[in-house]
Order: C-alpha cells, then structure tokens, then sequence
C-alpha cells in the first residue's frame, strides 16, 4: 500500500475516533488474535495522547495489549513500540491492522 494510502487511512481512523469522542474510551472493536481465522468483538480500544504522540491503545482480552501510533506523516498507522510493523488495509467502513498473528478492525468516518 502506498504511504500516501497509509496517510488518507489514518487520517480517516483520527475523524472516527475524534467523531466519537469519550465513546472511544474502552470502545470494543473486532479483532482475530493469534492467527484466529474469524474476527470476534473481543478487544476494546482507547484513545490516548504522550509527547505529542496520537495514540490508540488495543486491549485484549487476556490483559495484554499493544498500541499505535496514527497520523504519522507519510506512514499513517505504525505500531508504537516492538519490533513487528503495522500493515494496514482498508476495507468496508473499517481499516484492518495487521501485526504478527494479530489482526484489529478499526472504524473509520465515512
């Protein structure tokens, strides 16, 4: 996916989440985890800023988690901390994040 894809996707995450407000705290969204074949709505996600960072944090539901930072210019979604990069697909009113075995649905504004 181009970065410029990458940009338009995280721009239109930030709308989402920002369009929602403080039901973006603990919002449960769709996630597969470990190379789980079907998504279920098992994770919940919050909105977060540090050091001028946006962030979006994925809880899940055995208390691990992993955050994200968006609006990167030129990169859009990036994860935050670790190793394994972010790949991120648009698809049907939400934005699929891809890292490791994991994959997220995220809503986007339309």
């Amino acid at each position: 996916m181009s970065l410029r894809i990458s940009s338009a996707l995280a721009l239109l995450l930030l709308v989402a989440c920002e369009e929602r407000g403080d039901e973006v705290a603990g919002s449960e969204i769709e996630c597969a985890l470990g190379g789980a074949a079907s998504f279920a709505p098992e994770c919940t996600m919050e909105r977060a800023e540090a050091e001028g960072e946006r962030l979006l944090i994925v809880r899940h539901p055995d208390g691990a988690f992993r955050r994200f930072e968006f609006g990167v210019p030129g990169r859009g979604i990036v994860t935050a901390d670790g190793v394994e990069q972010a790949v991120v697909e648009r698809s049907d009113g939400t934005v699929e994040v891809r890292v490791g075995a994991d994959r997220y649905r995220f809503p986007v504004a339309e």
